[in-house]
């Protein structure tokens, strides 16, 4: 089997050097087929895109930053719209975009035409051949989603997603964890500093969090280029995670960040709302961790990681899920 990787961004079309719930996905699926990543292409036709066994589209909101392969991309979904190759998949760090930016979009398709979107890949060309991207913007309109699937976390659930999209029911929506992929743990971790690792600090979250804490805070990200590796150095080192849930009540959404945590046996302090109802210890306040001794900071951790593990399918059970929805839903419908 082949399967096309593809997308509106630049880390759906390459397989990017940080971790990213889309790039797991592939490598899963790695596993039963030949992957095959590329930039979606206005030249593409139909029969050059039936040559796949499924396409698995990073769908991001369409006027968001991110979305630099728009116009290949809008193609692409216009071309396999009806198919049931197509699998959609929205993975994007703000979930509260799309409703805006679908609308917009929706409303009138010539926005992307205009000056704020000249240096996307292939507007000239699709300057030229607007009824192609008419046509696509057309079909989002019409209501009738092909199947889209998201990164599922143990307190989230359909009707949560397809409320903060707004977009979309539930029925199309698939919850895929492949979780047990990104889980291995390091030896524990001690001669930790009295420090707090922080994922976004710019949030309204962390605002508040941040009036209730005396410990210093270190970023997990310094600029652009900060990786994977950079922000493990810091989690490892800090005495907790805190975890901002989304802007725009979107709540506590993937983030590789956690498991980063989850395997250096580093508690994570999160948006408590969401995640109380799935283990108390998820529900664990920043500045109830700063009180706790060595110890009890890592038993802490150890009952999120123990609790999240049995929540999660194993491997071979995930991956299963995976081709039932992915793959053999195809074979099914063809």
């Amino acid at each position: 089997m082949k399967v096309l990787f593809t997308g509106m961004g630049s880390n759906h079309c390459t397989k990017p050097s940080n971790t990213t719930f889309f790039a797991v996905l592939a490598d899963a699926i790695s596993e039963v087929a030949d992957v095959v990543w590329a930039s979606p292409k206005l030249s593409w036709t139909r029969k050059d895109l039936e040559q796949f066994d499924a396409i698995v589209f990073g769908f991001l909101a369409p006027t968001s930053l991110s979305a630099n392969k728009i116009f290949g991309a809008l193609h692409v979904l216009g071309l396999m719209y009806d198919s049931p190759k197509l699998k959609l998949v929205v993975d994007s760090p703000q979930m509260w975009q799309y409703k805006n930016s679908l609308k917009a979009v929706q409303r009138d398709p010539g926005i992307l035409f205009g000056s704020f979107y000249t240096k996307r890949e292939q507007f000239s060309e699709a300057s030229k051949n607007k009824g192609l991207i008419e046509s696509a913007v057309e079909k989002i309109d019409s209501g009738q989603w092909p199947q889209i699937i998201y990164p599922s976390l143990p307190w989230i659930t359909n009707d949560k997603v397809s409320e903060v999209l707004s977009f979309v029911g539930p029925e199309s929506l698939v919850g895929i964890n492949l979780d047990s992929y990104l889980i291995n743990p390091e030896p524990p971790r001690i001669g930790r500093r009295d420090m707090w690792a922080v994922e976004n600090h710019k949030s309204s979250w962390f605002a508040d969090q941040e009036k209730l804490l005396t410990f210093p805070r270190a970023n997990t990200k310094v600029g652009r280029k900060t990786d994977d590796t950079y922000a493990l150095g810091v989690i490892r080192n800090s005495v907790g995670l805190l975890l901002p849930p989304q802007e725009r009540k979107a709540g506590t959404w993937w983030n590789y960040r956690m498991y980063q945590a989850i395997n250096t046996g580093t508690p994570v302090a999160t948006f408590w709302q969401d995640t109380y109802k799935f283990d108390p210890s998820w529900a664990a306040l920043a500045y109830n961790i700063e009180d706790y001794d060595q110890a009890q900071r890592q038993m802490l951790a150890n009952s999120q990681r123990q609790s999240y593990i049995a929540a999660i399918p194993e491997k071979e059970q995930a991956l299963d899920i995976l081709k039932s929805n992915l793959l053999d839903s195809v074979k099914e419908r063809i």
